[in-house]
């Protein structure tokens, strides 16, 4: 039997392998004892058991552990001394966690998200670049953007209007700030339509005073 270095420093445990056990438990029941102290004495103290007296399967087992005892018995005393010696490949370097060197990572692209458009729009875009907004500073810039005459116009013809319809629609609601009642007109287009809705009223014979007659646009 050969002993274990004097500086070197007592081994207190090693790794057990299910493996080991199986491949004991398949030899001779006098074999075991001896292999069970062998792997201790190998693995702990680094003495290599004399295998001579064991029978064929016995040593065949002891060959088949002492890979891996050994393997363990290199790693505890590279852990010894600070490390795996310089040129293996279990001594390189690897690259610390650090957060610092990580580099920024993408933000979520997420998609965005358009606003329907309301049903009563118009699809036309050649129709809606010919809205006129109001000019900034004016009390009614939060207000939406008021229609062009040209805009108004193509609207009525889509709706059975004619180009005078559009036009009286247009001044009527110009003189009177875009509005009805007190409250700004939210949706031009259906004030449109309401306007030929009611055009039969307009229509009637005359029979009330010019004040009547101004009241009943009003309520428009």
């Amino acid at each position: 039997m050969s002993t274990p270095k004097a500086d070197a420093k007592e081994r207190n445990g090693f790794t057990f392998f299910r493996s080991f056990r199986d491949a004991v438990e398949m030899t001779d029941r006098d074999d075991q004892l001896v292999l069970y102290k062998a792997i201790a004495n190998y693995a702990l103290d680094g003495v290599e058991p004399d295998v001579s007296a064991l029978g064929a399967l016995g040593r065949l087992c002891w060959t088949a552990i002492r890979p891996n005892i050994k393997s363990g018995i290199i790693r505890y005393r590279n852990g010894c001394n600070g490390g795996a010696p310089i040129g293996n490949r279990n001594a390189q370097k690897q690259p610390k966690n650090n957060q610092d060197s990580t580099g920024k990572q993408p933000k979520n692209n997420q998609k965005i998200t358009y606003p329907l458009k309301d049903e009563d729009e118009d699809v036309d875009e050649d129709v809606d670049d010919k809205i006129k907004k109001l000019p900034i500073g004016s009390k009614e810039s939060a207000a939406k953007p008021r229609p062009s005459p040209e805009t108004i116009k193509d609207y009525f013809l889509t709706i059975g209007g004619t180009d005078t319809d559009a036009k009286s629609f247009y001044d009527y609601y110009t003189a009177n700030g875009w509005r009805t009642g007190r409250n700004t007109i939210k949706d031009w287009r259906a004030a449109a339509r309401n306007w030929m809705n009611r055009k039969p009223e307009f229509n009637k014979p005359a029979k009330t005073t010019d004040h009547e007659t101004t009241r009943k646009y009003n309520d428009l």
